[in-house]
């Protein structure tokens, strides 16, 4: 009877410093992109712009191989307005220096993400939509759609400022 009481023990010893090396193992392979996140978040706020919710990372090629690197969340002006932002980063994972740093509109001047939604289904009435993020392509401040018609995966892109597609529907090859 010891001898068993001895083995749980030990089984749940080993079970628990093998629960705690996994979170330790997810707080390191995670800690870039929060440390990303956190300067995103402080870009915004030298801006008086607070971050609210829904912060993403959108990475698109651009002109010569070169990323867009952004990353976008919602969040609230000065004024407690709500607004979409767009923080740009280099290649080197750290927010561009100069003026054009942080972009931000009022999310009720420009389309929201419901509105673009059935913009799509309107447009694309097979397409199952994956995922609608915002992004920026061609200097262009969009909502990027990535969807699927039972053949191919896509993206679509709509202008944020008034939902008029962007005229850039990418094709990936099947796999």
């Amino acid at each position: 009877m010891k001898r068993k009481k001895k083995w749980i023990w030990i089984s749940l010893l080993v079970l628990v410093l093998l629960l705690f090396g996994l979170q330790r193992y997810y707080v390191y392979v995670t800690q870039d992109q929060r440390n990303e996140e956190a300067m995103a978040i402080e870009a915004a706020q030298q801006q008086d712009i607070t971050f609210t919710q829904d912060i993403r990372k959108y990475v698109w090629g651009g002109k010569e191989g070169a990323d867009n690197i952004y990353w976008t969340f919602l969040g609230k002006n000065k004024d407690k307005q709500d607004v979409l932002v767009w923080v740009k980063f280099d290649n080197t994972n750290k927010p561009v220096t100069g003026s054009n740093v942080v972009h931000s509109e009022l999310v009720q001047n420009g389309m929201s993400e419901t509105q673009i939604r059935n913009r799509f289904s309107s447009e694309v009435p097979g397409g199952e939509i994956k995922r609608i993020m915002p992004g920026v392509v061609n200097g262009i401040y969009v909502w990027q759609v990535y969807y699927n018609d039972d053949t191919h995966n896509y993206y679509r892109f709509y202008r944020f400022s008034n939902g008029e597609q962007v005229d850039l529907v990418y094709t990936l090859p099947n796999s």
